[in-house]
């Protein structure tokens, strides 16, 4: 008997440290991977572990809104460990000098502790895909 509770402690015990996803509220996220940018949702999909890719993107930019276009089409078929965290480029001034962002449709990816690993401009949701692979 004391062997079997041992045992049901000890699960229960291992299910509590079990990390559980992080998810992103309807208000947070664009589509399936595809994320409005903020400090938090950064924080979410680095506390996932996810790879991140900064989209530096504006209304007024064709390419930008095609790829987002695409993202909110295509990006189901993203990667579960991807996030693309979408960046106001007319407006985060913040974030655009904290990465050195200086045109539209910049696209950052990011490792684990939010150190650049790779920049590209330009590109639609297939470039995207070859980059992150």
């Amino acid at each position: 008997m004391f062997v079997i509770i041992t045992v049901i402690i000890g699960i229960l015990f291992t299910a509590t440290l079990i990390k559980k996803p992080t998810t992103f509220s309807q208000e947070e996220q664009i589509a399936p991977h595809y994320v409005a940018y903020s400090q938090e949702t950064l924080m979410k999909a680095k506390q996932n572990g996810n790879t991140v890719l900064f989209f530096a993107a504006t209304t007024w930019c064709t390419t930008c809104s095609e790829l987002d276009k695409e993202l909110r089409q295509r990006s189901n078929a993203l990667p579960d460990n991807v996030t693309v965290l979408q960046i106001d480029y007319d407006n985060d001034r913040q974030t655009k000098t904290a990465y050195n962002v200086t045109t539209q449709h910049t696209m950052i990816r990011l490792d684990s502790r939010g150190n650049e690993v790779k920049r590209w401009i330009g590109g639609g949701f297939d470039t995207l895909v070859q980059q992150i692979n």
